[in-house]
Formats: C-alpha cells, structure tokens, sequence
C-alpha cells in the first residue's frame, strides 16, 4: 500500500475536522460559527506545514523554520495578538533571511568537501566536489537556485542530502554508477529522478530527501 505524504494526511485530518465540526453545527449538536472558527485559525496550517517539513528534512532546517514563523505570525494577528502589518516586518524578515542565507555561506569551498551545505536567498550557488568519500549535505533554495556537481565524487556505502526548495529549485548531477533514491514531501512542487539503475550490485547509494513547496528539485546522473 502506498504511504500518503505527510503533508497530505495532516492536511485531510484538519479538513475532516472542519467537516465534523460544520455537520455537528448543523444537528444542533454544537454551537460553533465554522466561518469565525477558520478565519481565526487558518494559519494552523501553514505552521503545520512547515513543522511537517521540518521533520522530514530537520538538516535544511531554515527554509521549514521560515514557514512555522510566518503561520506564527498569521495565527497571532487572527487571534488579535499581534496588530502588525505584514510589509512592516517583512522588509526586516527579508535582510534576515538574506544574514543567514550568507552565513551558512561561509567556509570551505574547496573540490574535495566531503559535505556541501548551500543556502541561497534571491540568487543563485553553483557548488562541485570531487570528494572521494563524499557524505552529503543540506540544499535550501528560497525563491533562487543551486546546482551542485558531483559527477567526479565518489561515496564510500552511503550519502544523505536534505533539500528544501520553497518557489526555488535544486538540480544535482551525480555519477552513472550511483544508485539514487528520493523521497519526501511534495506541496504544489515535486523532484523529478532523472538517473538511472546502476548494473553492478554494491553500488553507492544517495539518499535524497526532498521537500518541494512551489518548487522542485532534479537528479539527474
């Protein structure tokens, strides 16, 4: 049997919720105004969502973070908390996220790193390795692009990469001889495995973990 996304069956347990609570509204069983009750805690959401991505990809933990931040926000103005304006915080949020996106920058960039950890914000990375004993890594892509290069790397049993793309996108290009296998977390995105299965047995694999919101991520040997 296949296994719905994580994503997916948070989401239909919440509108199963609403549904339980408008059918008992309607027997008289419950006095609940449904409107009033969506208008104020719509952004559950949106916090459910980013923590669902969290979970799945906790190494590209900055992209999930930003997403529980901002149904956070959502949820304290409905709720009356909060009396902010959203552009009034969201230039500040912007020159965040870009620190950031230049801290995780930061460091060694040289041809034999065993892990490549790329975080863009707005632009663009283009990152390659000829690591022998290559590791894995953390991709965040928000409303930019990265491509990383790993055709002349090497993986000794197994490599992990988390990649997070929020209206973004990740491509990474990897050996013929690797064995690859994607899973993860698709919300109007999705990854496209474009390698194919290595004859010998014993092969190096890539583990790929991919949460993709409006955004995509391919592999491709």
């Amino acid at each position: 049997m296949d296994r719905r996304p994580p994503v997916q069956v948070f989401l239909g347990i919440l509108i199963v919720g609403v549904g339980l609570i408008a059918l008992l509204t309607q027997l008289d069983v419950v006095d609940v105004n449904v409107g009033q009750l969506v208008a104020d805690w719509w952004p559950l959401a949106v916090i459910g969502v980013g923590l669902v991505a969290l979970a799945t990809v906790p190494r590209a933990w900055i992209g999930p973070s930003v997403i529980v931040a901002v149904g956070v926000f959502f949820l304290l103005q409905t709720l009356g908390i909060l009396d902010v304006h959203l552009w009034e915080i969201l230039w500040p949020v912007g020159i965040i996220l870009v620190g950031l996106s230049l801290i995780t920058s930061i460091g060694s960039r040289s041809l034999d790193d065993d892990t490549i950890n790329s975080t863009v914000f707005w632009w663009g990375s283009q990152r390659k390795t000829r690591s022998q004993q290559f590791k894995g890594g953390s991709l965040t892509a928000i409303m930019g692009g990265i491509e990383v290069d790993l055709r002349d790397a090497d993986i000794v049993d197994k490599a992990e990469i988390a990649i997070f793309a929020l209206w973004g996108g990740v491509e990474v290009k990897v050996p013929p001889t690797w064995r690859v296998r994607t899973s993860g977390l698709p919300l109007l995105g999705g990854w496209d495995d474009k390698t194919t299965l290595p004859l010998e047995d014993g092969a190096p694999e890539l583990v790929v973990h991919v949460t993709a919101i409006m955004g995509g991520a391919e592999i491709k040997s």
